[in-house]
């Protein structure tokens, strides 16, 4: 709320500019994007995905656009609902910190203090490197296009899986403002606010945006009394726009955003039995003997620690564009903070044998990017460079041990040997890695299309990186933490690369509004460090880059005057030498590995239909055949010893099917008044929650019904709606791993849960 507060402050300058100043005689800029909510204007739909402005229809790349309008409409604002529209896209979040974006069933895996994510995140041009800075509210935003496939000859950072390019709304010549307010169950409210206008005529304008979000918690702990997995997200942005002469613009961008909740807890899926191997019995025993008998439930959670997920960031950027004459230059210079603060118990039980598993991590970016581009033509080209540094500082409390620590280990002990000595271990006693790693990247990259014929285009590119990366990782104890598993380790570890990829396409345009396309690609992501793990079999320090191979083939097209737009496109992607997160199922810290190679091969369908008499339907889909191609070293599921093979197996967290699906129907009944109702479904099917593949690791398929009606009237300025999410009360999900307590084996598997039946009401005001 002190954000929101600041951002009205703030909007109040330029407000009172606007009074004191002639109506501005510079028209506004038109938007890149027309409304997605229109599909008779969807050819019209404009995009920068290849750092040019040209419509989404003529770019031979599988990519989906949608529109801020479009997301403010059906009330979408986070990651999740951008999966909930796009085809192959999946966004994985067990913490801010271990949050991640795989395209294709490519990068869905744990983030960690030394890897780079496969899925490439920009805001407004600028790369983001690590994947929870991507999680702060989308709130005044453009456009978010999804790039599918690799990406790299144009984008600054080289992406193996695809590109997330948020676009937020620029600064405006003329006065405009949305305001925005929404409540409903659990507590829940949104501010969203967004003022806009000139500060100097024709020369500078100004855009001020500010947000709260806040959910009261959705699971009951019946432990703490307190409800977990809250929402609390505010921020503000504040912008500048420069127009000294016709050929330079200048745009400054400053925000600040916190999130400070009860985030990410999970619940009992299934309790292993205790037949299913002797360490598992032993540790079903232990917990026992200490009062706690594991049950599967879906309705409360019962740990006994406090759950805060705290994380604030803040960055500012500065683009300037040049018109010199023979092409138009691009630079963008930027710096991005990023901390995460959390406080989250570490055993999954009511017990207090591991109190607390958290790291405060504080990263810090640097960017710069230079393009030029040539005017448009016959042949066109443009060439870049880039150049990024992330230091990254990690102060990790692996275990906090707690008061039934001693008594835990020792029956556990004694249930295997009763003569086995008791352990002891002073309450509060503490097993830290301190993490201190830095990546450094440089690249130069360059495409170019030429027209062969008015119908026929040619598309080359290449790019060239040179990756760097340290890292220093030293354990340390403090008071008497059980030895068993607190491994002293102190690494090292330097790494650097050298990676060519690049791409060509043909693209054909059949007819005016039929385009058919055809590329092969390559894609890389640089070698990765394990820092957070103990040396031990299974557990390499430097993890091989990732490698990819991209054919890809599609048809974009329109009907009927355009009221149709079907687009359709195959992908058949190789990669060499997956980077996951690996959760052994013997109690053991998880570590990062390569974890082979993967085929990932489908169709995603992309379509919009105007039938007229306002109504209109978006409609997409993917089907993805996502397997381990060679995976012959694999962990055995839970119940299983030794070393498996899994070549052949679905790839995790990888869905076959997806499909989304709005219909969206306005009644128009004159002097401005447009009542309508939209429906949302979306759908998913099971896919396996960790790399091991395992039959208790099945996350089951599922759908989601959003449905809200509301009304815009005095002509277009005002806006009431009344919405229900997850209408079916859909009980769903959105991971899966193993709960286990260190030194001991897993005993259950717990997941996070989606969010339940919610409805509220929202009303929205332009000026």
């Amino acid at each position: 709320m002190k954000l929101l507060a600041a951002a009205l402050l703030l909007s109040a300058a330029p407000t009172a500019l606007f009074a004191a100043d002639d109506p501005p005689a510079r028209p506004a800029d038109p938007p890149l994007a027309a409304s997605e909510d229109d599909p008779t204007q969807s050819g019209e739909i404009l995009v920068t995905a290849r750092r040019q402005t040209e419509r989404a229809q003529d770019v031979p790349i599988a990519l989906t656009v949608a529109s801020g309008d479009s997301l403010e409409r059906t009330g979408g604002f986070s990651l999740p609902d951008i999966q909930a529209r796009v085809p192959s896209l999946t966004a994985f979040n067990s913490n801010p910190r271990n949050s991640s974006i795989g395209i294709r069933g490519i990068g869905v895996s744990t983030a960690s203090d030394g890897l780079d994510s496969s899925t490439g995140v920009y805001v407004d041009g600028v790369y983001l490197g690590r994947p929870g800075m991507a999680l702060a509210d989308l709130i005044d935003v453009e456009r978010v296009e999804v790039l599918r496939g690799p990406q790299g000859t144009l984008f600054g950072r080289n992406s193996s899986a695809g590109v997330l390019n948020i676009t937020t709304r620029k600064p405006e010549f003329e006065f405009g403002a949305i305001i925005e307010g929404s409540v409903g169950d659990y507590s829940y409210n949104q501010q969203r606010i967004s003022v806009t206008g000139p500060i100097v005529r024709d020369l500078l304008a100004i855009r001020a945006t500010a947000w709260n979000t806040h959910r009261d918690g959705v699971l009951e702990n019946i432990k703490t009394g307190i409800a977990a997995n809250s929402i609390g997200r505010s921020g503000a942005r504040l912008q500048l726009l420069a127009t000294p002469s016709p050929d330079l613009t200048i745009r400054l961008i400053g925000d600040y955003s916190v999130q400070d909740d009860t985030c990410c807890v999970g619940v009992t899926r299934l309790v292993l039995p205790a037949t299913l191997s002797a360490t598992t019995r032993r540790t079903l025993q232990s917990l026992a003997a200490l009062g706690y008998v594991p049950e599967a439930t879906n309705d409360f959670t019962q740990n006994n620690a406090a759950q805060n997920m705290l994380t604030d960031q803040k960055s500012a950027s500065l683009q300037v564009d040049a018109d010199v004459g023979f092409g138009d230059l691009t630079s963008i210079t930027a710096w991005r903070y990023w901390h995460f603060a959390p406080l989250q118990d570490s055993d999954g039980t009511p017990l207090d044998i591991i109190q607390v598993n958290v790291a405060q991590t504080r990263t810090n970016q640097y960017s710069q990017e230079l393009r030029l581009a040539s005017k448009p033509g016959r042949f066109n080209w443009q060439v870049g460079a880039f150049f990024y540094r992330l230091d990254l500082v990690d102060h990790f409390i692996l275990n906090q041990f707690g008061f039934d620590a001693s008594a835990f280990y020792t029956t556990y002990l004694r249930t295997a040997n009763p003569n086995a000595a008791a352990v002891s271990i002073a309450p509060g006693s503490q097993y830290i890695d301190d993490v201190d790693t830095s990546t450094t990247s440089v690249a130069a990259f360059g495409q170019a299309n030429w027209d062969i014929t008015p119908t026929l285009t040619l598309t080359g590119g290449i790019r060239y990186t040179r990756d760097k990366r340290w890292g220093t990782s030293v354990t340390s104890t403090r008071g008497t933490p059980y030895a068993a598993t607190s491994i002293p380790f102190a690494y090292d570890v330097e790494v650097a690369d050298d990676n060519v990829s690049y791409l060509l396409s043909a693209a054909w345009k059949v007819a005016p509004d039929i385009l058919a396309y055809g590329s092969y690609s390559t894609g890389y992501k640089g070698s990765g460090l394990n820092l957070n793990s103990a040396v031990s079999a299974g557990t390499p320090l430097v993890l091989a880059p990732e490698k990819v191979r991209n054919w890809e083939a599609g048809l974009k097209t329109q009907w009927f005057d355009r009221r149709l737009t079907f687009n359709l496109s195959g992908f058949w992607t190789e990669l060499e030498g997956l980077q996951a997160n690996v959760v052994p199922t013997n109690g053991n810290r998880s570590y990062l590995a390569n974890v082979g190679d993967v085929r990932s091969r489908g169709v995603e369908v992309d379509a919009t239909l105007d039938l007229g008499q306002g109504l209109s339907i978006i409609a997409n889909g993917s089907y993805n055949d996502a397997r381990y191609t060679d995976y012959r070293n694999a962990p055995c599921p839970v119940g299983v010893t030794g070393v498996c093979d899994l070549t052949g197996q679905r790839l995790f967290q990888a869905p076959e099917w997806v499909g989304n699906a709005i219909v969206d129907q306005r009644f128009d009944l004159g002097n401005g008044t447009v009542p309508y109702v939209i429906g949302q479904v979306s759908y998913r099917s099971e896919v396996f929650g960790v790399v091991d593949a395992g039959p208790y690791t099945v996350i089951p398929g599922y759908a989601l019904v959003n449905l809200r009606a509301g009304a815009t009237f005095g002509k277009g300025r005002y806006d009431v709606s009344a919405w229900i999410n997850n209408l079916t009360g859909k009980v769903y999900f959105q991971n899966l791993s193993t709960t286990s307590i260190i030194g001991a084996a897993p005993f259950a598997y717990a997941g996070q849960l989606g969010a339940p039946r919610t409805i509220g009401a929202t009303l929205r005001l332009r000026l």
